[in-house]
């Protein structure tokens, strides 16, 4: 998936992932508070967003999470 519209797509279609290690669980990232997005310094490939951390707010737990994002066709 290394054009940017289709991760757009995925985002909206609710197939991208984030986990949240307090509740062991896998979270949809539109259903998650998104924070920020920390970029990986080190990677200059085609797919950036795919070595991102997205910082987010689980709406179960309340607490501030750090993760990879993963894709769940």
């Amino acid at each position: 998936m290394s054009n940017p519209g289709e991760f757009l797509q995925a985002c909206a279609d609710g197939k991208i992932w984030v986990y949240c290690a307090e509740c062991q669980d896998a979270k949809n990232l539109n259903l998650v508070e998104n924070i920020d997005c920390i970029g990986n310094e080190h990677y200059w490939g085609d797919e950036p967003w795919w070595h991102d951390i997205r910082v987010f707010k689980c709406p179960d737990c309340e607490t501030v999470q750090e993760s990879k994002i993963e894709f769940q066709p």
